[in-house]
């Protein structure tokens, strides 16, 4: 029987090994239940437990209703909690803390399973990797594990647009109240600093400033994302933050939430992979694995310039229930040992868009997948063939004028429009390539991985190059489907589509031809039949990814730039191509 009564308890402390009492509010199913009956969910945000964000992804009332206790934590340094916040140093530590505080809570069975979004998705891993024995389900939804694969860097390249946005939008507001507290008059004259820069980065502007060094940071309230700009791939650092190598250690079984159009897609698949493995190895659950097409915390059913249907939407599922109900059943099962509610639900959801339906699976890769490989031709088309002899393609990239991002799996303000966009307006461009199939005689399924192999030279000493996959329409619309961007002096650190192995820069020999893989992540789309695949080849994406200057300088640094003539091979000895991921049917 459901509880008929829940108790809402606001700012409960939880003190941490260190003395830092962190706030927490819980939401009890009071009344019908004895002490000791329900397990916990708990999440650890940054973003205030009493705003929205808070209680929107998973409805906490409807979760007690179910029979659960939940708990949703300001983490240390934010609104309610005490101590001072630098984005993951803590999380390890006060992730297990939290977690065993939660398991002795009144009422509790002992039992936690942990989830969220984003960066509340990520302290679940830092919680997890701890290995708190109470922790005994984990639902990590649209997050990452390894830094240098979409959180701060994407192929050895910085990832502007997020890092500022996040930092100046999401944190710096309460990094200031905080500092000035109490003190009215202060936050009145400093506040208006920060709603400028604010506004300027709303606005689509505030991304322009060379060297990055100089990006605006009001009363230097967020100094680490200046310091994370400063870190290179093989700064030793990112093994701390990192949870790649760690994976071993995670005894919770997980369900993996992820958005075709989620800046983390990549990151989303690589640790449901992981963790499939890990579950083989060690006897676990398996894990579970839901995707729709979604972009970073938009699950609605509209994204970009397409509408995929209600039953896309986090609210429908197919018409099964909402996010809530996804979750609830995955806790029934693994903290209540009910798999009535997963009995009929494949362990792997995704949503094809195209034929804008859900598949079911039981594992990804999809079983019977196979790749599939487009090659680069000298008149601009895209072909199964290999070439032969052709001559190559060239542009010249201008780091002054750089190929604005349109659409994409970005994190960034909303007049940027993340999600499916059409691409036309910067094929028009001499620096953005244009690859594309004939129309295709019947449908065509492409259900995983994305990599583009591509054989480039330059006059630069570095440079960067940008691979995206189109879904071009009978009416001429070019749909951005997926891209991906690698660094030339990075390209030994992601010598292959999700493997990163940090190593120090290795400059290019200015006009030698370099193999590039280039990771696009992950798809599901089917290209209908009298549509066109086409790949774009560029050299930039701005301000979603920080321009490549093409001297051999960081623009942390520096504002001097070149442009670069840019050289794309496709011949029998360099086939430059896309391998596609396919499936049958």
């Amino acid at each position: 029987m459901s509880p008929t009564e829940i108790r809402i308890q606001k700012n409960v402390p939880a003190e941490m090994r260190d003395g830092t009492t962190l706030m927490s509010n819980v939401y009890n199913p009071a009344g019908d239940g004895a002490d000791g009956e329900y397990p916990v969910l708990l999440t650890r945000l940054p973003y205030g437990k009493d705003l929205p964000l808070g209680t929107s992804y998973l409805d906490p009332v409807k979760a007690a209703e179910a029979g659960y206790i939940v708990v949703v934590q300001d983490v240390r340094g934010r609104y309610a909690s005490e101590g001072k916040f630098t984005p993951f140093v803590k999380e390890y530590e006060d992730g297990y803390d939290t977690v065993e505080w939660a398991a002795k809570l009144p009422g509790s069975n002992g039992r936690v399973g942990m989830y969220g979004l984003s960066y509340f998705g990520k302290t679940q891993w830092h919680a997890a990797v701890m290995q708190p024995p109470s922790l005994k389900s984990m639902a990590p939804g649209i997050t990452w594990g390894n830094h240098l694969n979409g959180v701060q860097m994407r192929g050895g390249v910085q990832e502007l647009g997020l890092m500022h946005y996040w930092a100046q939008t999401a944190l710096a507001p309460d990094v200031l109240i905080r500092k000035y507290a109490g003190d009215r008059e202060k936050i009145g004259e400093k506040l208006p600093e920060l709603i400028e820069v604010i506004d300027g980065i709303l606005s689509g502007g505030g991304y322009d400033t060379l060297p990055l060094s100089s990006l605006p940071n009001p009363d230097d309230l967020v100094p680490f994302v200046q310091g994370g700009f400063a870190r290179g791939v093989d700064d030793e650092g990112w093994e701390y933050l990192n949870i790649d190598g760690k994976y071993d250690k995670v005894d919770a079984p997980t369900f993996h939430i992820g958005g075709w159009y989620d800046c983390f897609i990549g990151e989303t698949i690589r640790q449901y992979e992981t963790m499939k493995e890990r579950s083989h190895e060690a006897g676990m659950r398996p894990p579970r694995l839901m995707v729709g097409p979604w972009t970073h915390g938009n699950f609605a059913s509209t994204l970009g310039e397409l509408d995929f249907g209600i039953g896309s939407s986090g609210i429908f599922l197919d018409y099964r229930g909402d996010l809530t109900d996804a979750h609830l059943a995955w806790f029934d099962a693994t903290l209540k040992d009910d798999d009535s509610k997963l009995a009929n639900t494949p362990p792997v959801q995704v949503f094809v868009m195209g034929e804008n339906r859900w598949r079911g699976y039981e594992e990804w890769p999809v079983p019977g997948s196979r790749e599939e490989r487009w090659h680069l031709r000298a008149d601009g088309g895209l072909t199964r063939e290999v070439p032969g002899e052709e001559p190559p393609d060239k542009y010249d990239y201008d780091p002054a004028n750089p190929v604005p991002t349109v659409g994409g799996a970005a994190l960034m303000a909303p007049i940027h429009g993340a999600g499916p966009r059409d691409q036309r307006p910067i094929e028009k461009r001499p620096d953005v390539l244009v690859y594309t199939s004939e129309p295709l005689p019947e449908d065509y399924t492409v259900l995983g991985n994305v990599y583009a192999t591509i054989f480039a030279a330059s006059s630069a000493p570095d440079t960067d190059f940008v691979a995206r996959l189109v879904d071009v329409y009978p009416d001429g619309r070019a749909i951005g489907v997926t891209d991906g961007i690698l660094r030339a002096s990075a390209r030994e650190s992601y010598p292959a589509p999700g493997v990163i192995t940090p190593t120090k820069p290795s400059p290019i020999e200015p006009d030698e031809v370099y193999e590039y893989a280039i990771d696009l992540w992950a798809t599901g789309i089917t290209f209908k039949a009298g549509h066109r695949i086409r790949v774009e080849i560029t050299s930039s994406s701005h301000p979603r990814w920080e321009r490549n200057l093409n001297t051999g300088e960081s623009a942390v640094n520096s504002s001097n730039s070149a442009v670069a003539h840019q050289i794309i091979v496709h011949d029998a000895e360099h086939p430059s191509r896309i391998t596609l991921t396919v499936v049958d049917g």
